[in-house]
């Protein structure tokens, strides 16, 4: 039999109020498109990288990843709002969009910290009482998209949703320290920071949002312990606003054909 393979990467954006710690049961993100190749497929594996907090490795809650697609050409209407709970009159709206779900036992499979200001998680290793499969084998979705949704040439479109589990916490507490602010701008500037060293939160090309869901940015470099250059900037950043990561869950997901 002649197997192949496509990775695909979804980078879903946490846009609503990203700085505030997650209750123990809330919408990590909602509905967000990936183009994978045509053709009904498996999920095999599922790699996350998921940011700490304050630059420390943590954020080591279980996740729940929900897959749908889309009807006559209509995507699924919202999860819900993020960091909040679901509700009744919400989920039941996209009911007949849903393809799967997938449970991911970060205590279970993280890395243990090891790279610091990040997790990384592996394989599923996990017994299959929870939810997870035993070590090696395939999570057991199949994913077929609708053919009426209009995508690139070649691929489908599904979507995923993520839940939490527990208290997410994606602040890093470097923070904007210019009395005068901080004006929008394209072109690279230098910006003073105080708090956590941005050195180890962040890194050139990093898509960053003001805590407050405001002003969304773009690193150039970390400079020091107290200035990174930033570009991109779409409005103001105001004085002690707080820099988070627009993307803290970064999820490589390996399909087989």
């Amino acid at each position: 039999m002649n197997r192949k393979y496509a990775l695909v990467d979804l980078e879903p954006n946490i846009d609503t109020t990203p700085g505030t710690i997650h209750g123990s049961s809330d919408i990590l993100f909602d509905w967000t498109p990936i183009e994978i190749p045509t053709g009904a497929c498996s999920v095999k594996t599922i790699h996350a990288i998921v940011m700490g907090t304050d630059g420390a490795a943590g954020n080591t809650h279980d996740m729940l990843l929900y897959f749908a697609r889309s009807i006559d050409g209509v995507a699924p209407t919202t999860f819900g709002t993020e960091n909040a709970i679901t509700a009744k009159a919400t989920t039941i709206a996209f009911r007949k969009n849903l393809l799967g779900f997938v449970h991911l036992d970060l205590s279970a499979r993280d890395d243990t910290d090891f790279l610091r200001a990040y997790s990384t998680i592996g394989d599923r290793t996990a017994g299959a009482a929870d939810n997870t499969a035993l070590a090696g084998e395939m999570y057991n979705i199949t994913l077929q998209g609708d053919p009426a949704y209009p995508s690139t040439k070649g691929f489908q479109t599904i979507f995923v949703a993520g839940y939490g589990t527990g208290t997410f916490d994606f602040g890093t507490d470097v923070l904007l320290n210019q009395g005068s602010n901080q004006a929008a701008s394209t072109a690279a500037v230098q910006i003073t920071t105080d708090g956590t060293d941005p050195r180890i939160c962040f890194a050139a090309g990093d898509k960053l949002i003001g805590s407050t869901g405001g002003p969304t940015m773009e690193v150039v470099s970390t400079d020091s312990a107290t200035t990174m250059t930033v570009k991109n900037i779409s409005e103001q950043i105001d004085d002690d606003e707080e820099l988070v990561h627009r993307n803290p869950l970064v999820f490589r997901i390996g399909l087989e054909y």
